[in-house]
């Protein structure tokens, strides 16, 4: 169950007997869930929002599962998706596989069916997007998110920022310039000194494990793994 708590998950349905069923059930399971009634609010929810799976019913207003998905996946091949229908067509059959849908149900569906599902796609989303760290802690690299001892970290941008790059170099040091053009590179007419450094990352060093970062001497700052 513990790998479901790290994922945000968009429950798309409009039957609101249905969503009452579930929702409070969902919640329960992941990080944050979204519900979006039709078509168009979920199409918003996905564009606003880090959502790493979406289960979604076909039958819904203003936008039908299928349409949703050829939108997602114009420009998304990542964005794990489990189809909820009444029917299981051939024509329908087809467009799952075709719109490369982890998983699909066929209403009604029971929680015990829907909860085996998601853990089973869960675990492939986690072997592709999560980085074990050293210390206990994973970094999110779809969400961009630590995480420590199961607990997320809330982070600022620039400190932000300094893990994405530390974590992309794969335990290799960063040197000075590589984190003043990653990391300021956006403010490059700010006055940027080594004590702004020193700075960011003893600042990041409060919020996580203190060794999780080291600094070699001379070298520059890495991340243990």
């Amino acid at each position: 169950m513990k790998v479901l708590k790290t994922l945000n998950i968009l429950y798309v349905e409009d039957e609101e007997k249905i969503i009452e069923k579930y929702s409070y059930f969902l919640k329960e399971l992941c990080h944050t869930l979204y519900i979006a009634r039709d078509g168009e609010e979920a199409y918003k929810l996905y564009k606003e929002h880090k959502v790493h799976l979406i289960v979604m019913d076909f039958l819904i207003p203003k936008m039908n599962g299928i349409s949703l998905a050829k939108m997602i996946r114009a420009e998304d091949e990542h964005t794990a998706l489990i189809a909820l229908t009444a029917h299981s067509d051939r024509e329908i059959l087809l467009d799952i596989v075709s719109l490369n849908f982890s998983a699909y149900l066929i209403k009604p569906v029971g929680r015990v069916d829907l909860m085996n599902t998601l853990l089973k796609v869960a675990k492939k989303i986690e072997s592709g997007r999560n980085i074990p760290l050293a210390y206990d802690c994973v970094w999110d690299n779809k969400s961009k998110t630590l995480f420590c001892s199961d607990e997320s970290v809330v982070l600022t941008k620039r400190e932000l920022k300094l893990f994405e790059l530390l974590v992309s170099k794969a335990g290799v040091p960063c040197n000075e310039d590589e984190i003043f053009f990653y990391v300021w590179g956006d403010d490059i007419d700010r006055t940027i000194t080594n004590s702004s450094i020193r700075t960011l990352v003893k600042n990041l060093r409060k919020k996580i494990p203190k060794d999780l970062i080291k600094n070699q001497y001379g070298v520059g700052y890495k991340i243990a793994f």
